[in-house]
């Protein structure tokens, strides 16, 4: 069963925030915290002097140390191991999800050029982690200052009760509302569809609500698109759940358009849950 959760330390400010929201849902939940440093900088292949090398490996070595240090500040009781890999930070993160509960990330967000793009661990990450990612841009509040709001995204596919379920449990643990919402991308047409959207949407939570009855339920029907609504949404919550099938081939192909726009344009942290077809 997976037990820990797992996190990218690389220095950056966005890695830093995206630690405190992953030692905050390990303390919540009760698992330990890996902090987890990769470059293949560290590989011993003779391109770097021996004694270059050592200093690099010493120095990010401390740089997890450091990072430790300040967690078990905020969390004394915290479980919190540490380690370093000599590869690529998002193969590494993605390796360790086969037995994680939740693996973070930061990423720079849209204040430079590298937020999110191809190639980027962020995005590598989200798109093939076998366990929840959790995407923290480095304007995400504290998570303590974060609104009592998680908002999650419901297309009525196959497989998204796993998706919603995530988002039920985290707004329980947390003591927050949840915003189902569902986008149909145009117009109602006539009221009756509107209706008809709603009702199918309250079937589909139907069972969530009654295993968890004391999560304050909102839901909407947008007849925007759906990226364009869960961005709106995220202005005013803490987390947007999404979900995504893992499929092989581009990383495009994983995430879908939906998706990509989530975590490039979202004011607040994305979770993002596989969901099987």
């Amino acid at each position: 069963m997976p037990t820990q959760v797992i996190v990218g330390v690389d220095g950056s400010a966005h890695a830093w925030r995206a630690l405190d929201w992953a030692a905050d849902y390990a303390v919540r939940h009760r698992r330990p915290l890996e902090l987890v440093h990769a470059s293949r900088a560290l590989v011993d292949d003779g391109v770097i002097p021996r004694d270059a090398l050592g200093r690099l490996v010493a120095e990010r070595e401390d740089l997890l140390a450091e990072a430790r240090q300040y967690t078990l500040k905020v969390h004394p009781d915290l479980d919190v191991a540490t380690r370093l890999d000599r590869t690529d930070p998002g193969g590494a993160l993605v390796e360790r999800s086969e037995h994680a509960a939740l693996a973070a990330v930061g990423s720079p967000g849209l204040g430079g050029f590298q937020g999110l793009l191809f190639g980027s661990v962020g995005l590598y990450t989200a798109a093939h982690a076998r366990c929840p990612v959790l995407v923290v841009p480095r304007e995400a509040p504290y998570p303590s200052e974060a609104p009592a709001r998680i908002v999650v995204g419901v297309e009525d596919r196959p497989g998204e009760s796993a998706m919603a379920g995530w988002a039920f449990e985290e707004a329980a643990s947390r003591g927050a509302g949840l915003l189902a919402l569902h986008a149909v991308g145009g117009e109602f047409g006539s009221p009756r569809r509107r209706v008809m959207e709603d009702l199918e949407l309250s079937e589909a939570l139907a069972g969530l609500r009654e295993h968890h009855p004391d999560v304050r339920v909102e839901q909407f029907v947008s007849d925007r698109a759906a990226a364009q609504a869960l961005v709106e949404a995220s202005r005013s919550a803490a987390l947007v759940v999404v979900g995504a099938a893992r499929r092989t081939g581009r990383i495009g192909m994983a995430l879908g358009r939906v998706n990509h726009a989530v975590l490039h344009h979202a004011h607040c942290p994305v979770v993002v849950v596989p969901i099987d077809r």
